[in-house]
C-alpha cells in the first residue's frame, strides 16, 4: 500500500511541475527592447523615467509613495514619442516569488495609462520589488524596469 502511495505523490508531484512549467511560460513576454532606467530615482519621491535607445520617454508613478502592502495603488504611466497600444505591468519579488501580479493598464489617453494593484504582505520587513513595465508598441514589447522597496513598519521612510 506505501509503494502506491508513493506512486501517486510522485505522479501528482509531476503533473504539479508540468503545469507550472507550462504556465511559466504563458506568462512570459517575448520582451524586444529595454528601455534605460534611472537606477538612482526612487518612486517613494515621485515619478521615475527611462530612455528608449530609438527616442521617447517613459514616466512610471505609484501612489500613495508609501507604497504600502495590501491597500490599492494607483499606477500611472506616461509615454511620449512611443506609439503604444497597452501597458502591463509585473511586479516581481527580489530573491523571493511573490505570486503573479500582472495588471494591464487602461488608456486615458494617446499617452497616458492607468491602472491600480495590491502588493502581498512578505515575511521580511523591508522587501525589494521589481515593476516590470510592458509596453506593447508596432515593433514588439518593450520593458522598462523600475526598482522600489516595501516595508512593513507603519513609519517607514
Amino acid at each position: 500500500m506505501n509503494k502506491t502511495r508513493l506512486i501517486v505523490a510522485l505522479l501528482l508531484i509531476g503533473i504539479a511541475a508540468v503545469v507550472g512549467y507550462k504556465l511559466d511560460k504563458a506568462t512570459q513576454k517575448n520582451v524586444g527592447m529595454l528601455a534605460v532606467t534611472d537606477s538612482d530615482c526612487n518612486l517613494r519621491d515621485g515619478p521615475c523615467h527611462a530612455e528608449m535607445p530609438s527616442g521617447g520617454n517613459i514616466e512610471f508613478s505609484i501612489e500613495p509613495p508609501s507604497i504600502p502592502l495590501m491597500k490599492p495603488l494607483s499606477l500611472r504611466v506616461k509615454v511620449r514619442d512611443i506609439d503604444v497600444s497597452t501597458v502591463e505591468i509585473d511586479f516581481v519579488g527580489i530573491g523571493m516569488n511573490m505570486g503573479y501580479n500582472r495588471p494591464q493598464l487602461y488608456q486615458v489617453s494617446n499617452d497616458h495609462f492607468k491602472g491600480s494593484t495590491t502588493l502581498p504582505v512578505c515575511i521580511l520587513q523591508r522587501m525589494q520589488w521589481e515593476a516590470r513595465l510592458l509596453l506593447e508598441t508596432e515593433k514588439g514589447t518593450v520593458m522598462a524596469p523600475f526598482r522600489f522597496y516595501t516595508d512593513k513598519s507603519p513609519a517607514s521612510p
